[in-house]
């Protein structure tokens, strides 16, 4: 594919170079018509003058009275010429014709007839034929000029316009060039500033750019952004995670390296180990709901959340779960996809993990979007609310669980400059959780 610089390069050449063909078509039209113009109506003239020296003699005999034309008619080839034909007496010609012979074709009286012919000399001549009635006789009246200075002058200037729209047509290619140049050393900083952000000398791209480049920084830093936000509570989750198997993992030690009794000893290395099971088995629930993200930034609600309940049924075979769902079929987030995905499924993974057989979500369009999730289950304190979104807390110790779902919403609404409520809730009496986040929406 070719770059943008011969794109523009190869598009700008070709429409100049119409245009200047264009305008010399034009130019050569224009000349050609003002040169007839001039010179047909100098024939006009002169078919005039000559018809007013037709006389007739005493004797009824007609002639051409030469006293009362231009002596330019006597000089051979002198390169204006004259042909004066009767119907019923002959023909007069100009004595600057010599032994040359003007044609013309027969026409009815008034009508007339422009040619471009040659002449003595191969003279390239423009005549203009005539028809009168005058003295009971039909008169034919040929009149020519010789117009090879014209052409020649018109040949010079079409050489020095073609001369001077060639070197207009590489001055302005030359100056688009630089010009293009100068457009695109904005990409060319943002390339070298990639490269940069690759090695880890600065952590953005400049956006100081062109209007029709911006956009393109600021998306570019706003990924950038995105996947440092994401891969900060990535790594946060597998710091969390490996801590708590650590933790579990030196009680396990500890225990195989008690005095107990060999069955109190297996049954205490059961315990740890299914602990250390079930913690693996909550991450990869939590992956699997994470796998339903997508690239993309106008998300469905109804679809991701219907997606969602279908994965966390399955997740929790052994609850009977009715999701009950408030959400307008039509209603679309422009909000990264694999960040609603997470919110709305740590929060729905919450929810299913504690309640006992309800959970309500509901979602609207209010300045944004605001996501309501409601259980039946056991709830909070309401002095431990608070303490919901710190990493690795827990309200129940004997739950399996990281601690880390709610720290994560917390992470991806702050990111948003969103706001998190933790409430009890008055319909179903267990935890309700309130976000909302100030992005586009529509029904």
């Amino acid at each position: 594919m070719r770059s943008i610089q011969q794109r523009l390069f190869i598009g700008l050449t070709v429409i100049l170079s119409l245009l200047l063909v264009i305008q010399w078509l034009w130019l050569t039209v224009s000349i050609d018509r003002f040169i007839q113009k001039q010179i047909v109506g100098h024939l006009q003239e002169q078919t005039e003058s000559l018809l007013a020296s037709i006389k007739m003699t005493t004797d009824g005999k007609l002639f051409v009275n030469v006293d009362n034309i231009s002596d330019v008619y006597d000089r051979p080839f002198s390169g204006e010429y004259y042909r004066v034909t009767s119907s019923e007496q002959g023909e007069w010609l100009s004595r600057s014709l010599w032994d040359f012979s003007l044609s013309e074709a027969h026409l009815n009286t008034g009508e007339r007839q422009i040619l471009f012919i040659s002449g003595p000399e191969e003279q390239a001549l423009i005549s203009l034929s005539m028809a009168y009635h005058k003295l009971g006789e039909n008169f034919t009246i040929t009149v020519a000029q010789d117009i090879s200075a014209s052409l020649a002058e018109k040949k010079q200037f079409q050489i020095l316009f073609t001369a001077f729209a060639l070197l207009g047509l590489i001055v302005l290619v030359w100056i688009q060039t630089q010009l293009i140049k100068k457009a695109l050393k904005p990409l060319q900083r943002a390339q070298r500033q990639l490269e940069q952000l690759d090695r880890g000398d600065i952590e953005q791209v400049d956006e100081l750019a062109p209007t029709e480049i911006r956009p393109l920084l600021q998306e570019l830093n706003r990924l950038i952004n995105g996947l440092h936000q994401k891969t900060h509570r990535s790594r946060q989750a597998l710091g969390n995670l490996a801590h708590r198997l650590k933790t579990e993992l030196t009680l396990l030690n500890q225990q195989v390296n008690t005095d107990d009794e060999p069955k109190v000893l297996q049954q205490n290395v059961y315990q740890q180990s299914e602990t250390i099971r079930l913690l693996i088995d909550r991450e990869l629930k939590r992956a699997r709901l994470l796998g339903l993200a997508t690239p993309g930034h106008n998300v469905l609600m109804k679809v991701l959340t219907q997606d969602l309940v279908d994965t966390l049924v399955l997740i929790y075979p052994d609850k009977t779960i009715h999701f009950k769902q408030d959400i307008d079929d039509f209603l679309s987030v422009q909000v990264d996809r694999e960040d609603m995905t997470e919110l709305l499924g740590n929060l729905l993974d919450n929810a299913a993990k504690w309640c006992e057989h309800q959970v309500n979500v509901t979602v609207s369009a209010e300045q944004g979007i605001k996501l309501l999730i409601e259980d039946d289950g056991p709830g909070c304190d309401s002095d431990l609310l608070f303490e919901l979104t710190r990493r690795g807390f827990r309200a129940d110790e004997s739950t399996i669980g990281s601690g880390l779902g709610l720290a994560i919403v917390y992470d991806i609404v702050e990111s948003y400059g969103g706001q998190l409520q933790f409430d009890t809730s008055t319909l179903l009496g267990g935890l309700q959780v309130t976000v909302h986040l100030q992005v586009s929406s529509s029904v």
